[in-house]
């Protein structure tokens, strides 16, 4: 499939000053097809709308009130026309000027193809715990990989985790055919639409693509609170879509997390820091391991225990802000 055009949708807000070079790196692709940008903008105060207006490009302002992570990628894509739809994020800059160009190649795999998605790569400065967590997920490997259920092979008879990387995808920067996205339109849900999709067409018959030399630079390093609120939803969402049960219980949890800190504290060692600098590097590291660790165990159990109740939906409040 050769798209007559694509859309890039994406949601934006307060993301200066990085977003000026994620729009440099959009607006420089070559392709041999047209391309449109279409971004909706989040009541952004810090010259992101502005910037959009000074770059012309299309762009729409909601109220925080109105954003949903699927329900505002879909009214994006209904204002586009584009063949195929890429999604992407404030944050995520191409690696090159082929970006777009060999995503949309992966759809030459075949006709069954529903959608593709770009291998990230972090940013220079990213903390090297997370930087590990992003080489192991499945859009940070350097293999194409093509994603599809076998002849008379279902889901359900898959183990939980080889249905997670079997419907693994990532709206970091990833694309859909229209014609899919009619059938399918991204769900609703306050965390993890990209994967809850892929899922859907999955289970359709359809195919995924993953395409390494379609890069993309994307990464967080926001904090261990950040990144512990960031995989309780996300381990909230894997175990309701796919079963997927890391840290069963508290006891694992707490084992768990004293391993993954010795893990982390041979990385510091490895860095041959000293000081001050080495002392910052372990508290990070300590906060992380037990904070990812416990956010594991209870995003799981926030969905296969029933609503939260207690402590743990005073812990469920403190997450989601909710």
């Amino acid at each position: 499939m050769r798209p007559g055009k694509v859309s890039i949708v994406l949601p934006t807000h307060n993301g200066m000053p990085l977003f000026a070079r994620v729009l440099d790196g959009i607006l420089a692709q070559r392709c041999a097809f047209p391309f449109e940008l279409y971004c909706v903008d989040t009541a952004s105060s810090d010259g992101t709308w502005e910037e959009l207006e000074r770059r012309g490009v299309r762009r729409k302002r909601i109220a925080k009130s109105e954003f949903d992570h699927g329900r505002t990628r879909n009214q994006a894509i209904a204002e586009t026309d584009g063949d195929v739809v890429v999604c992407m994020v404030q944050d995520a800059t191409p690696a090159d000027e082929r970006w777009l160009e060999t995503l949309i190649s992966a759809y030459e795999v075949g006709d069954d193809v529903a959608g593709a998605y770009s291998r990230q790569v972090p940013y220079p400065d990213c903390s090297p715990f997370l930087k590990q967590r992003l080489e192991r997920w499945a859009a940070g490997r350097t293999e194409r990989r093509i994603q599809r259920l076998a002849t008379g092979e279902t889901l359900a008879q898959l183990e939980p985790m080889q249905r997670l990387f079997r419907c693994a995808f990532d709206d970091v920067a990833s694309s859909m055919r229209r014609d899919v996205w009619r059938r399918f339109p991204l769900p609703t849900r306050r965390f993890g639409e990209d994967v809850a999709w892929a899922k859907s067409v999955i289970e359709a018959g359809l195919a995924l693509v993953f395409e390494p030399r379609s890069t993309v630079i994307h990464s967080h390093d926001d904090g261990a609170w950040a990144e512990t609120k960031r995989i309780y939803l996300d381990h909230a969402n894997l175990f309701e879509l796919f079963g997927v049960l890391t840290v069963p219980t508290f006891a694992d949890a707490r084992r768990n997390a004293r391993a993954q800190f010795g893990v982390y504290r041979e990385q510091v060692d490895a860095l041959g820091l000293a000081g001050d600098e080495r002392d910052r590097q372990l508290a990070f590291a300590r906060r992380l391991a037990y904070g990812e660790t416990f956010a594991q165990w209870l995003g799981a159990r926030s969905i296969r225990k029933g609503p939260p109740r207690g402590i743990f939906r005073w812990v469920e409040r403190l997450v989601t802000g909710k």
